[in-house]
């Protein structure tokens, strides 16, 4: 199967090292506007018949494959993934959807409604640890209330420029709760945001409340110390007389109850090339999208067109909320 990758920056380049190692997939066309970026691919896949193009419309021309990634900047995944929805293409979409949800719903006069041309990156509805605290959790019945949390490096400020932790890195952090709650509607937000000094935000929170008293709270920053202990993740899930607890790469997912704790170790990812869990989740994304590809499985819940336009719907109410400084309910 024939893939095209649009954007050869470093999501471009994780998406490009595991098909690698995929035996039905071969990347066969690379479009980025970037000099240095596009000059990267071509040493990464020099003497293989792969083409590049700085433009989409030049690659859309030249090409022949079977679907596209889009792992271009956040600013131009609507644009570029209509054009390809638009030229019948099938798409793998890096997340955020969109800057805005304006701005999503541009997308869905081509989007079929199951949504089995469009598939979004949400990495982590694939990963090893994640589906294991997803399974116990179901186990052990209502959830009452969940806490997340993600925190970068001082430096992903200006490493990404217009980017703040609400996009970066809760989004991840949205669309898990929204799967553990089985697609639910919340109905009020409130959230808060730091501006740093020198421009940029480094620290946001959020709360969102769902129907049944279901509380969740998020946090999501950049102020670990440049150059220390890397990015630190956790989240943990609350029911009457039970907690279920995952640091994410601890590769242990912690569950107390009324009669102790215990600890449901999670096999280590072993597949060539993919023996960290991002690399195996990610992995795994781009297998589950081929045979969406083939039509031997579905886009699932939390991945879905649908699903990634009520995350930037979320996302629209936390950011002005964190300009307006106030709480928002959401009227149906």
């Amino acid at each position: 199967m024939k893939i095209g990758i649009v954007g050869f920056g470093n999501m471009g380049f994780y998406h490009a090292g595991q098909i690698d190692y995929i035996e039905a997939a071969e990347i066969a066309v690379v479009v980025e506007p970037d000099a240095a970026n596009l000059a990267k691919a071509r040493e990464y896949y020099a003497g293989k018949k792969v083409g590049f193009f700085s433009d989409l419309e030049t690659g859309l021309l030249d090409s022949n494959v079977d679907a596209w990634i889009v792992a271009s900047s956040t600013n131009s995944h609507v644009e570029i993934t209509n054009r390809l929805l638009g030229s019948g293409s099938k798409v793998l979409l890096e997340k955020p959807l969109a800057n805005s949800l304006a701005e999503a719903q541009n997308l869905s006069g081509y989007v079929q409604n199951d949504s089995s041309n469009l598939m979004l990156g949400h990495i982590l509805l694939w990963n090893l640890e994640f589906e294991i605290l997803f399974e116990e959790v179901k186990k052990l019945g209502k959830i009452n209330a969940i806490n997340c949390s993600r925190q970068r490096s001082a430096d992903h400020r200006t490493n990404y420029p217009g980017e703040s932790p609400f996009t970066l890195t809760m989004i991840h952090d949205l669309y898990t709760v929204y799967k553990l709650l089985d697609g639910q509607v919340p109905i009020n937000f409130s959230a808060q945001a730091r501006e740093h000094a020198d421009g940029g935000v480094d620290w946001t929170q959020a709360q969102i409340l769902w129907a049944e008293n279901i509380l969740t709270s998020f946090t999501a920053n950049f102020q670990i110390p440049n150059g220390t202990v890397g990015g630190i993740d956790e989240i943990s899930v609350y029911g009457d007389g039970w907690l279920v607890n995952l640091i994410y790469d601890s590769g242990v997912v912690s569950v107390t109850t009324d009669k102790g704790n215990h600890q449901v170790k999670v096999p280590p990812p072993t597949l060539k090339g993919a023996t960290n869990h991002f690399d195996y989740a990610l992995r795994e994304e781009i297998e589950h999208f081929l045979k969406v590809i083939q039509g031997d499985a579905s886009v699932p819940l939390g991945a879905r067109y649908e699903d990634a336009c009520e995350m930037q719907k979320w996302l629209d109410n936390l950011i002005s909320l964190t300009q307006t400084k106030g709480v928002k309910d959401v009227k149906s």
